[in-house]
């Protein structure tokens, strides 16, 4: 999963993990500060799911991961024209999940948990583009709305 390895490299970059990106996405590591999956098809409802509650839609073939993070993704299917989904990572300092003991344990040779606790009370950033899916390009909905720093700092000081 290509956002999940863009996100272990800021991990890495940031000192939160110790080891290489592409191992952390491997294991699971990264799943501790990225903790669901890329996005989630919308339509009828906000969180539009093919089973109702929080019951994964999958493909033919396909099944949950037991890994802790890849275990919640919503949608496992290969997209189609008409098709309208979210597109949404998103990085999170949650204490219950850097606290939790077994988790800890996991991954105590892969994530700097001091490092990571200097970052409690920071919350979290996800940034979302709504995407309808077409034969060609993907047409992205929210194209203009504002995204980068200077956007953003901008409609902020406006």
């Amino acid at each position: 999963m290509h956002c999940a390895r863009v996100i272990a490299q800021f991990l890495a970059d940031e000192g939160l993990i110790t080891c290489d990106p592409d191992l952390a996405v491997e294991a699971g590591a990264h799943a501790l500060f990225f903790p669901h999956g890329v996005g989630h098809l919308i339509g009828l409802d906000v969180h539009d799911l093919e089973n109702f509650g929080d019951k994964a839609a999958y493909g033919r073939g396909r099944t949950r991961s037991g890994q802790f993070g890849t275990a919640y993704l919503r949608l496992d299917l290969d997209l189609e024209p008409g098709m309208v989904v979210t597109i949404e990572p998103g990085f999170y300092v949650v204490p219950a999940i850097l606290g939790n003991a077994s988790l800890r344990a996991e991954f105590n040779t892969m994530v700097n948990f001091d490092k990571a606790e200097s970052w409690l009370g920071f919350g979290g950033i996800r940034i979302e583009d709504d995407v309808a899916v077409t034969h060609s390009v993907p047409d992205v909905l929210t194209a203009g709305i504002p995204k980068s720093i200077a956007e953003l700092e901008a409609v902020i000081s406006g």
